[in-house]
């Protein structure tokens, strides 16, 4: 029988760590009573060597950068949660959209623009949003020519145009293990319905469409803890929107009846024990 905690690593960048202090406490708290030393570390001030020598056996990584992921898993051959696959998909938006196309899932129309002078095929309006952003940050409405034109010319490059699905309305689904664990039905009057830009979110009842699309993507890529983002397109049915590694939390507690922090670490250590077993 195994007496010593679990040596664990939670990565964050040193900005999110900063904006998720209380988060943070909250996993290394809930940590404990599971059997779990749960260490924070900051990508931006240690090397791959250093994280080895740490000697790890677990890895909790917020941080989005799947090198990271990689490295432990090919070279510590440990687990990660989320695994380096789920962090390099999900956040590039680009390759989010090509992924989920390739495994015949539905996302909006989808361009990227890579490059100065290149116009959409897609006829206006559109979305425009940056490929490697989240929480709804850079996301912009394109109505008409003059706003396309300055779009084209100034917005970082590279980015996305998409055909827009209803605006002001999502469900994000949060997959813990494998399985639905809560739908958050996100509403606002403007564009963009994240919680943390003033949009109101509820718990819902996902329909049967949404849990057949939310397995469809467990099935092709196996999510420990992550939010689907389901749009619904003007024709009817839905799109995956995004899928949010990293994905916050905030709306979950403030709306009760669920712990995420302590469920989603009783699924580690259940993981980590079978591993072992």
């Amino acid at each position: 029988m195994r007496h010593k905690p679990l040596r664990g690593l939670l990565i964050y960048t040193a900005g999110d760590a900063a904006r998720n202090r209380w988060f943070i406490d909250e996993l290394r708290k809930a940590a404990e009573p599971e059997g779990i030393d749960l260490r924070l570390c900051i990508s931006e001030e240690t090397t791959l060597p250093e994280i080895a020598e740490m000697q790890p056996e677990l890895v909790i990584n917020r941080s989005r950068i799947a090198e990271i992921s990689a490295f432990c898993e090919e070279m510590l051959h440990i687990r990660v949660y989320n695994s380096a696959c789920v962090t390099a998909v999900t956040n590039d938006k680009w390759e989010t959209h090509r992924f989920l196309r390739a495994h015949g899932l539905p996302t909006a129309d989808t361009e990227l623009i890579a490059q100065r002078g290149v116009y959409p095929e897609m006829p206006l309006p559109l979305v425009a949003k940056p490929t490697d952003g989240h929480g709804g940050a850079g996301v912009e409405w394109v109505g008409d020519a003059d706003a396309l034109e300055r779009i084209l010319r100034e917005k970082p490059l590279p980015f996305l145009l998409q055909k827009p699905m209803r605006t002001g309305w999502d469900v994000r689904i949060y997959m813990l293990g494998g399985k639905i664990y809560r739908a958050m039905l996100r509403t606002s009057a403007g564009l963009r319905s994240n919680f943390s830009l003033g949009g109101s979110a509820a718990p819902c009842q996902p329909d049967a469409d949404m849990c057949a699309l939310a397995d469809a993507v467990q099935r092709v890529l196996p999510l420990d803890f992550a939010g689907i983002d389901l749009l619904r397109h003007p024709e009817g049915g839905y799109v995956i929107g995004e899928i949010e590694d990293a994905v916050g939390c905030r709306m979950l507690y403030q709306a009760g009846g669920c712990d995420p922090v302590r469920d989603c670490l009783h699924y580690i250590a259940e993981a980590e024990h079978e591993r072992r077993a």
